[in-house]
C-alpha cells in the first residue's frame, strides 16, 4: 500500500536510515571475519545508498551528497574487494565438485589460492575497520539519518513527483539493452546489470509511494539484474582461470581447463537466458505506469 503523505525528505531519510542500520547491524560480523554474509550485506547497503544518492541528486545538496558518496564509495571499495573473492571462491569449489575425483581435487588445489587471498584481504579490511576513517563514515551516516541536507524541493510529495525520476532509471535501462545489437560484449551486457539494479534500488526505495507498482518494477528488474549477474560471475571466473592456468602443473591446468568450460557454457546459458527475461520485463504492466 502506498503512502500518499510521504515526502521526497522521507524516502531519502529511509534510505540512508537504512544503509546506517544494516552496516551497524553486520558490523560485529564485520570483525569477526568469518561471515560472509555479513561483508555480503554492508556491501549491498553502501552500494544501495550510493545509487540513492544518484537517483534523488535533484533534491540534495550537491556537496553533501558528493562528500557522502565519497565516503560510501571507499566503504564499498574495501568490502567489495573481499565480497568479490568469497563469491568466486564459492562459485569454484561449487563447479569443482561437479568435476571426476581426480581432477576435482587438483581444481580443489588451484582454488585454495583464493583462500591465501582471502585471508590477506581480510586482514587488511580489519585495518580498515579500526581506522579513524571508518569511524568518521559511520558517523556521517548515523548524522546523515537524522538531518540530511536537502534541497528545498525535497519538501515535495513523493507521489507528485517521483514519477519521473523513475522513469529516468527506466529509460537509461531501456535505451543500454536498445543499443546492444544480435553479439553484445561482455561489457556491454555488465553495463545492463549495473543499470538494472540502480532502476530497482530506486523503485524500492520508492516503494512506500508507489506500492505494488513499484514492487513489480523492482521485481522485473532483479530478475535482469539475477541473469546478468550470473553472467558476470561466470565471465570473472573464467578470466581468473586463464590467468592461473599459466602457474599451475599439467594436471592442475588440465582441470582449470574443465573448470573453464563449464564457466563458459554458465555464460553462454546466462546469454540465452536474458532475452526472455527483458521481454517479461519491458511490458506496460511494469512500466507502463511512469
Amino acid at each position: 500500500m502506498s503512502d500518499c503523505h510521504l515526502t521526497v525528505s522521507d524516502i531519502i531519510r529511509r534510505s540512508i536510515a537504512d544503509t546506517y542500520r544494516r552496516l551497524t547491524t553486520n558490523e560485529a560480523g564485520l570483525r569477526a571475519g568469518d561471515d560472509p554474509e555479513a561483508v555480503h550485506q554492508a556491501r549491498v547497503a553502501t552500494r544501495r545508498l550510493r545509487s540513492d544518492l544518484r537517483t534523488f541528486d535533484r533534491f540534495l545538496e550537491p556537496r553533501w551528497a558528493a562528500d557522502l558518496g565519497a565516503d560510501l564509495r571507499w566503504l564499498g571499495s574495501e568490502l567489495g574487494t573481499l565480497r568479490d573473492i568469497e563469491v568466486q571462491r564459492d562459485r569454484l569449489q561449487a563447479s569443482a565438485a561437479r568435476l571426476p575425483t581426480a581432477e576435482a581435487e587438483a581444481a580443489r588445489r588451484v582454488i585454495r589460492r583464493l583462500e591465501a587471498d582471502r585471508a590477506a584481504t581480510r586482514l587488511e579490511l580489519m585495518t580498515m575497520l579500526s581506522q579513524a576513517r571508518y569511524s568518521h563514515v559511520r558517523e556521517h551516516l548515523a548524522a546523515a539519518a537524522v538531518a540530511p541536507a536537502l534541497m528545498p524541493a525535497a519538501s515535495a510529495a513523493a507521489a507528485d513527483v517521483l514519477k519521473p525520476v523513475l522513469r529516468r532509471r527506466w529509460n537509461k535501462i531501456g535505451r543500454t539493452v536498445n543499443a546492444l545489437g544480435d553479439n553484445p560484449s561482455d561489457d556491454a551486457l555488465h553495463r545492463v546489470r549495473v543499470r538494472a539494479k540502480r532502476c530497482r534500488y530506486a523503485a524500492e526505495a520508492c516503494e512506500p509511494a508507489f506500492g505494488k507498482s513499484a514492487r513489480r518494477l523492482a521485481r522485473a528488474m532483479t530478475g535482469v539484474q539475477n541473469v546478468l549477474g550470473e553472467h558476470h560471475d561466470a565471465v570473472v571466473a573464467g578470466a581468473w582461470l586463464a590467468k592461473t592456468a599459466h602457474e599451475c602443473s599439467p594436471a592442475e591446468a588440465y582441470a582449470i581447463g574443465m573448470l573453464a568450460q563449464l564457466e563458459e557454457e554458465a555464460a553462454a546459458a546466462a546469454r540465452r537466458a536474458f532475452p526472455a527475461v527483458w521481454h517479461d520485463a519491458d511490458t506496460d504492466r511494469v512500466h507502463g505506469w511512469l
